[in-house]
């Protein structure tokens, strides 16, 4: 028997979903041929058709990506059915299109930039340093000089850390009721006295827990002050050189057990473009797969924007 175990990717690949022509980077080739070599095996060892188990594989991996979706979404009582799904990462726009299925989202966007929107995100956010200071002010000691001390104190530390005196700062306290084991954060400034934090701590606490307790005393128990600049500028815009360079072609797919004839698009797709499903974009980056049901359109800077078809019959 072989010791090949098959991937995700060689799931993806023998269902047709990626281009078995081309290299994935500068050292990365795929090989159709162990590819159906490793899912073959798995596929005897389960008494199943191999495009099945295939199609298994991609349901299994689909199933993870829904489970921790649900974690930040649902189980926060958050309703994913009210927002589109940003597939981004070298493979995940190719599972998008199930994963929105399972959770009723029905628009995804995919960024021509998906394989290292990660990267880019670094490059563009603001450079940040946080400096923070256990003080327990409370009673008499709690004052306005003793917090302004830290506070200064602080945004020396941060706009050091930077090496930039022009950064932007931003204090946050973290107060609480004396006897109580947790603190509230709350931001009201770099310039505040004890009577504005303790009016800014009652109103977050009763907002949080129902009820404010104007005769206890507030203890100040820790000051942050966050130091930013801001992050590289990007033009989002599509390269005019890339325009136009996309390679159209066809190949076979298997979508649900069904084998479907599937449009491909080598290369980016000028900004207009509609894309009919069954189809995938193949992108240096990525790859897009838009899946029966769905439809695809390009916009200005590149993003493949998808929306489920039956979208628009809804009433």
């Amino acid at each position: 028997s072989s010791d090949l175990e098959p991937t995700v990717t060689d799931a993806n690949l023998m269902l047709g979903y990626l281009p078995s022509d081309v290299a994935l980077g500068a050292d990365v080739h795929l090989d159709s041929r162990l590819a159906a070599d490793a899912v073959g095996e798995l596929a005897r060892s389960l008494d199943l058709e191999p495009a099945a188990c295939a199609e298994g594989i991609v349901r299994v991996a689909n199933a993870e990506m829904v489970r921790a979706l649900r974690v930040v979404t649902v189980e926060r009582g958050v309703d994913p059915r009210r927002y589109a799904l940003l597939a981004f990462g070298g493979a995940d726009p190719l599972h998008a299109p199930a994963i929105a299925e399972e959770l009723g989202i029905t628009e995804i966007l995919c960024p021509a930039t998906s394989g290292v929107l990660a990267a880019l995100g670094l490059v563009v956010s603001p450079r940040r340093r946080d400096a923070q200071r256990t003080v327990l002010l409370s009673g008499e000691e709690f004052g306005r000089g003793q917090i302004s001390e830290a506070v200064e104190e602080l945004a020396r530390a941060g706009r050091e850390a930077l090496r930039d005196d022009d950064a932007e700062l931003a204090a946050t306290y973290e107060l609480r009721y004396r006897g109580q084991a947790f603190e509230l954060p709350v931001e009201t400034g770099l310039e505040c006295g004890p009577g504005e934090l303790r009016e800014a701590f009652e109103a977050t606490h009763e907002e949080r827990y129902g009820y404010r307790d104007p005769d206890q005393d507030v203890e100040l128990v820790t000051v942050r002050v966050s130091a930013t600049v801001p992050g590289a500028r990007v033009e989002l815009a599509g390269s005019d050189s890339e325009a136009g360079s996309v390679q159209r072609g066809r190949r076979e797919a298997v979508f649900n057990g069904k084998r479907l004839e599937l449009e491909t698009f080598r290369g980016p797709p000028a900004p207009g473009t509609t894309i009919s499903s069954p189809a995938v974009v193949e992108l240096s980056e990525s790859t897009v797969l838009v899946a029966p049901s769905w439809r695809g359109e390009v916009d200005r800077t590149g993003t493949i924007r998808l929306v489920r078809e039956e979208r628009e019959h809804r009433g």
